[in-house]
């Protein structure tokens, strides 16, 4: 069975690590804070005290890190994957990382003797559990194929989207389109709750019709209208990602108007949110702005 080492045991890391584990692979784990992978280790994974030790024992690596930077600070470098993985190894990058970046670092490994690709996830901490995760892999066919079985531990949904890179782009373009959604559903509740609508009549009537999407079925009765705002993924990440969209956009000389002005808006919420808010929490931005709160039951 291959061996296999994962660097980031985050909220959706923790689990995805754990699948691995429960499919019988033999697995090393990684995280800059020992604590967030003890659930892990107890469960039976190897503790790394370093990247370096991990890319010694490991024949595929997975990261599920935030972005390229942390993805280039444990690839690169004398103690980094390229220099201490053994030829033949696989880098597998399923965090949200910079598509322009994975290529660069894709041809680093080549270099080194390694094969990476890129296999970000949509779903969730929910989809992370469940192992019914969307992942979007770029590739070519041959490197699909030989990490298809690790993936299909984790995902349920699992496309080869294009050459190596195509994966982070789509993830992008997904994320871009999560936030506009659920911004744009942010305003139409407001605007429901001005008019003194039921919001449980709206919600429902609106997944019948034309407007429905992702955040009116599930991101906002889930995690708005009770007040949870703990879907799991941060505001700072999906700004993150929108503002790669328009990067990416720009190198191709691609206009995106609406994705300049969903950008500023997320950026405008980060800085007025307090702490660390969820992304979910755009909904509490704009009831900042609107002194109208939405919560289930309301009208």
């Amino acid at each position: 069975m291959t061996r296999i080492g994962f660097i980031g045991i985050g909220q959706m890391g923790r689990w995805m690590s754990e699948h691995l584990l429960s499919a019988g692979y033999t697995l090393t784990v990684y995280d800059a804070n020992p604590e967030a992978a003890m659930e892990v280790i107890n469960r039976g994974a190897v503790a790394a005290s370093s990247v370096q030790e991990l890319a010694e024992r490991s024949e595929v690596v997975i990261t599920m890190l935030p972005n390229s930077a942390a993805v280039e600070a444990v690839a690169e470098g004398e103690a980094g994957l390229f220099q201490n993985m053994k030829p033949g190894g696989m880098i597998i990058d399923m965090g949200s990382s910079y598509a322009l970046s994975t290529q660069r670092l894709a041809k680093r490994a080549e270099e080194a003797g390694l094969t990476m690709i890129d296999a970000p996830v949509s779903g969730g901490v929910k989809g992370a559990k469940a192992a019914n995760l969307t992942i979007m892999a770029g590739g070519s066919e041959a490197d699909f194929a030989r990490a298809l079985p690790i993936l299909q531990c984790m995902g349920k949904t699992i496309n080869l989207v294009g050459e190596t890179g195509a994966g982070h782009a789509l993830k992008a373009i997904n994320n871009y389109l999560s936030a506009t959604s659920m911004y744009a559903t942010a305003e139409a509740m407001i605007l429901c709750k001005k008019l003194g609508l039921d919001l449980n009549t709206a919600l429902e009537t609106i997944n019948q019709s034309s407007g429905q999407s992702f955040s009116t079925h599930y991101k906002f009765p889930t995690f708005v209208t009770t007040r949870q705002f703990n879907s799991g993924f941060s505001l700072e990440l999906l700004q993150k990602d929108v503002r790669m969209v328009n990067l990416i956009a720009r190198d191709q000389k691609i206009p995106l108007l609406l994705g300049g002005l969903v950008e500023q808006i997320y950026e405008m919420a980060l800085h007025s949110l307090p702490g660390h808010p969820d992304h979910t929490e755009i909904a509490a931005f704009l009831e900042r702005m609107t002194n109208i709160t939405l919560s289930e039951g309301d009208s």
